[in-house]
C-alpha cells in the first residue's frame, strides 16, 4: 500500500500539507550523509509536513517540510546535543521526532523532548519509519 493510500484511508485526523517538490526532496537528499528511507521521501513527495494523529506515543505528529529539515536540525543543534539522530519533526511542541542513525538501517524513530535534549531522553516510538507510517493518522487511542 503506497503511503498516499495509508493517508487517504487513515481513521482519525490529518492535516496534509501540498507535496514536496522533486526539487526539494532532492536538495534534502543531497544536504545529508546518510541515505534518507525511501519511504519517508515518498512520504515528502506526498505531504510535505501537515500534521495529525499518531497512533503510538506521543500521539501526535508534525513533520517538518522537506525544504526546512536540515534548517530545524542545525536550529536545534541536533547533530551537537543528540549525535546519531537526525529530526524529521516534532509533535508540535515539548518533542523532537528524529531518525536513530546509530545502527543499521532500518532506523528506528525515537522522541526526545526538547528540554532536556539528551540521549538518555531519548524513547523508542518505532522500529522504523515504515512502522511508523502504519500509526500516520490513527487516533492514538484506537492503537491500544
Amino acid at each position: 500500500m503506497s503511503i498516499a493510500s495509508v493517508l487517504e484511508l487513515a481513521p482519525g485526523i490529518w492535516r496534509p500539507a501540498p507535496p514536496a517538490s522533486a526539487a526539494a526532496i532532492e536538495s534534502l537528499r543531497a544536504s545529508v550523509p546518510f541515505e534518507l528511507p525511501d519511504l519517508y521521501l515518498q512520504f515528502l513527495a506526498t505531504t510535505n509536513g501537515g500534521e495529525g494523529d499518531l497512533g503510538v506515543e506521543p500521539g501526535w505528529l508534525v513533520p517538518w517540510a522537506a525544504e526546512d529539515v536540515c534548517a530545524r536540525n542545525e536550529d536545534y543543534k541536533v547533530a551537537e546535543f543528540l549525535p546519531g539522530l537526525f529530526g524529521l519533526g516534532s509533535i508540535g511542541g515539548g518533542e523532537l521526532l528524529a531518525f536513530d542513525i546509530r545502527g543499521e538501517k532500518p532506523w528506528p524513530i525515537v522522541s526526545v523532548p526538547f528540554i532536556p535534549m539528551q540521549l538518555e531522553e531519548a524513547t523508542q516510538i518505532a522500529s522504523s519509519f515504515e512502522a511508523l507510517s502504519a500509526f500516520i493518522g490513527v487516533p492514538c487511542h484506537a492503537a491500544a
